[in-house]
């Protein structure tokens, strides 16, 4: 019997993500049961801040932006796949900061105190090679900022995948784990994992 190589991403498109966003598929990720799973990831943010900036990889109709303070605005870059999410995100400012474009094919044109990839990197295969591009991209003291959801089935395939992303970004040697935290939300039933990251010297 021949090993079956498990996919270690999910596949999406930017058609799927624009009809979903004109759907109000996503528009629950504003609601108060994700809140302190944003405020962790804040929390990290007000942390490493500094001259910089934050590059939010994923950020939908920029959820996270709305939690900045304004000095906290100044330097960020929000990039997602979703045009449609770009769209509403970019109504919030007359700066041009919102940008679309693919997270497997982004090239940042500046360095950033932190990036965040929140909900985004389930959709990136090998995770620690794409962790170790953008990284390339950060201060000398910048940092990753990682929110993973926890799929409540655990016989869903999303669920694996999500498990492996977790022991690779872990076990690849390539980052310190300055810290992870497991958030739970009890009247929802969710959970995620959020890690900060700090590549290593070598």
């Amino acid at each position: 019997m021949e090993n079956t190589k498990i996919q270690d991403y999910i596949e999406s498109n930017q058609q799927q993500w624009d009809e979903e966003y004109k759907s109000n598929v996503w528009d629950y990720l504003s609601d108060i049961t994700e809140y302190a799973r944003y405020s962790v990831v804040y929390g990290y943010i007000r942390k490493f801040i500094a001259e910089e900036g934050i590059l939010d990889m994923g950020c939908g109709t920029g959820i996270l932006y709305d939690m900045l303070l304004d000095s906290e605005k100044e330097g960020y870059a929000g990039v997602d796949l979703s045009q449609e999410a770009i769209k509403m995100a970019s109504a919030k400012t007359s700066k041009n900061i919102f940008h679309c474009g693919d997270i497997n094919q982004y090239v940042p044109g500046k360095q950033y105190d932190v990036i965040v990839f929140n909900e985004s990197l389930h959709y990136v295969p090998n995770t620690p090679s794409k962790l170790l591009d953008y990284s390339n991209y950060l201060t000398p003291n910048g940092v990753i900022v990682s929110s993973l959801y926890s799929h409540k089935n655990t016989q869903d395939a999303a669920y694996t995948i999500i498990e492996n992303k977790i022991e690779e970004m872990e076990q690849c040697g390539l980052f310190d784990v300055l810290d992870k935290v497991s958030v739970f939300n009890h009247n929802a039933g969710l959970k995620w994992y959020i890690h900060l990251l700090k590549k290593k010297n070598v």
